[in-house]
């Protein structure tokens, strides 16, 4: 008996334990740097604001704009699904970025590699 009672307040501890691996919704106004570094240059202000599994955004300073969407959360990645007309590669925060997450601040980044090498950064804190 005791063996089994051990074995539930081991299973109990293990789910409660916290990482840094991002998941499920991300509810909040963030604000902070978006940045575009290699064979493309570009950087801005960005506010996003996530409600559910949806987000809407503005940009300052950069060429392009934060459409509203829906967005997605994997492991250590956030999928962007935009509802504009707008094609996705004028649009800042479309499709799959690499996430972290600390206590009040998130990160994205994603590279391209090809004919030009790019990458974009996203360092937000939330308000």
């Amino acid at each position: 008996m005791k063996g089994y009672f051990l074995l539930i307040v081991m299973g109990m501890l293990n789910a409660c334990a916290k990482d840094n691996t991002p998941s499920g919704e991300l509810n909040g106004t963030y604000v902070g740097n978006y940045l575009e570094t290699g064979s493309l240059q570009d950087s801005g202000t960005v506010k996003i604001v996530f409600v559910g599994s949806n987000f809407s955004g503005t940009s300052m300073g950069t060429s392009r704009s934060i459409c509203n969407g829906g967005y997605v959360v994997s492991g250590d990645s956030i999928n962007f699904s935009n509802l504009c007309s707008t094609p996705d590669p004028e649009l800042l925060l479309a499709g799959k970025y690499e996430l972290t997450k600390t206590s009040d601040s998130l990160y994205f980044t994603r590279t391209f590699s090809g004919v030009m090498t790019y990458t974009e950064q996203f360092s937000l804190k939330m308000q």
